[in-house]
């Protein structure tokens, strides 16, 4: 990786906005922007955000410039943000002239590949690879599950637990090869059986809870959908916005105001304490045959399938439809009826009314489903999971070398156990981004966007 070069890349969203951002980060940052901006004092000398204007060819406009020097910065390297009108032909326009500037000015710059704003900051020290991969979790995260496991990963808690137990090891190793030295002096004893047992025990212990409390990242993308279903205005958007607490969907007595799949997660109260559903509400089937409509109907299609919990919503005082295993009929607009009798869950957005009973349906049904939102639990990548269960499994077969019961003075086969308490060593070094081989080091910033 090319660590040399000043890199610059679009970092705000696709599409257009009322701001856009471009982030740059290198020793030639600062230079590479001087020239171009309208500034009472030399970039050198400035911090935070200051309004400004930018000058390039063709280009004129009013901007802000956030300045991060180093290595007090994202990257631990020069860092600059130009905050401009959020028109990506006007910011892709306007890399484009700070690297033909660059070039008439023989300043190393070029566009920065995917993750390569967060694999500086790794290479310069200012995170864990752990903590690194919590960056691209966060970005990629739906649901407030996702959120919450990303950040467990982003504050380096996974990599302070494998470093302090990586420098517990390695004193312990220490002393076992200190041994192996001195094999052939009966009254050298460096460790014995049971003081290298107390040591290793409990990293061994450390490592099996931590996955215990551990689940998966793949089990927080796998979070079920509970969906709404039923025709055109049958109050499906009102149910959805209502279970939420929040407008997320347009309502209107139009009906096919909903036009595309709307996802949304939605906590649900377990016994073993908050969880996450995924509640999603549908287009409902239009008669009319366009392209927009098959495109909408190919989308439900889609959704219903995959759904473990249908909510088929029919009004009050409209026929019932013949329902499946997975299906449950909720019939809206119960405030509109003066007198219901239904075998059916009624409710009514507007009111209120039946919602909590509906809320405890789902939760009856999805309890075992949801995904948990439990403070402590850590979610792993599967690196992450890999890494600690060999650790543990080598601390086990080191443990069960050294019990006490072999010789109760000297180690009966050091060189196996200090072979076994390397590898767990390399598992936690690894785990934590101490020692790790580049090809790891580029499957996980080749899945990042440009601009992080």
């Amino acid at each position: 990786m090319d660590t040399v070069s000043t890199i610059l890349a679009v970092a705000s969203p696709p599409g257009r906005a009322l701001r856009g951002v471009i982030r740059v980060s290198g020793s030639d940052a600062l230079t590479l922007f001087e020239p171009h901006l309208a500034m009472d004092q030399p970039l050198s000398m400035l911090r935070g955000l200051h309004p400004s204007r930018l000058h390039l060819e063709r280009v004129e406009l009013p901007a802000f410039i956030l300045i991060a020097p180093a290595p007090r910065s994202y990257t631990g390297e020069n860092c600059l943000e130009l905050q401009a009108t959020g028109n990506p032909v006007l910011l892709e326009r306007i890399i484009d002239g700070l690297l033909d500037s660059a070039r008439l000015r023989n300043l190393e710059a070029r566009r920065a590949e995917p993750g390569e704003f967060t694999a500086r900051a790794y290479l310069n020290g200012k995170m864990d690879l752990v903590q690194a991969e919590g960056v691209e979790a966060t970005i990629a995260a739906c649901s407030d599950a996702q959120l919450r496991a990303a950040g467990l990963l982003r504050d380096g808690s996974l990599g302070k637990f494998a470093r302090q137990l990586a420098e517990n090891l390695a004193s312990a190793l220490a002393l076992v090869e200190a041994g192996i030295d001195f094999t052939d002096q009966e009254d050298v004893v460096a460790i014995t059986p049971g003081d290298l047992q107390k040591r290793l025990s409990p990293l061994h212990d450390q490592i099996d809870a931590q996955l215990k409390r551990s689940v998966g990242m793949e089990h927080l993308e796998e979070i079920p959908w509970v969906v709404l279903q039923g025709r055109p205005n049958a109050g499906k958007s009102t149910l959805f916005n209502a279970l939420l607490g929040h407008e997320r969907a347009v309502v209107s007595k139009i009906a096919g105001t909903t036009r595309d799949v709307l996802a949304e997660p939605l906590t649900i109260d377990t016994a073993h304490g908050k969880a996450e559903v995924m509640l999603v509400d549908l287009a409902g089937a239009a008669e009319e045959e366009s392209e927009i409509n098959r495109k909408m109907q190919t989308a439900a299609g889609e959704a219903l399938r995959r759904a473990e919990l249908i909510l088929y919503c029919v009004p009050c005082g409209e026929n019932i439809p013949n329902i499946q295993g997975k299906e449950i009929v909720v019939q809206t607009k119960g405030d509109l009826q003066k007198r219901i009798k239904s075998y059916n869950l009624v409710v009514s957005a507007k009111s209120g009314a039946g919602l909590d009973e509906l809320r405890t349906l789902i939760t009856r049904r999805m309890a075992d489903r949801a995904v948990s939102l439990e403070a402590d639990l850590m979610a792993l990548r599967p690196r992450h999971d890999a890494a600690l269960r060999s650790a543990r499994n080598n601390l086990r077969e080191a443990l069960e070398l050294v019990s006490p019961e072999h010789n109760e003075y000297q180690l009966t086969s050091p060189e196996l156990v200090a072979s076994s308490m390397r590898v767990a060593l390399d598992d936690l070094a690894a785990l934590a981004g101490d020692i790790t081989p580049d090809e790891v080091l580029g499957l996980v910033f080749a899945s990042f966007c440009v601009g992080k």
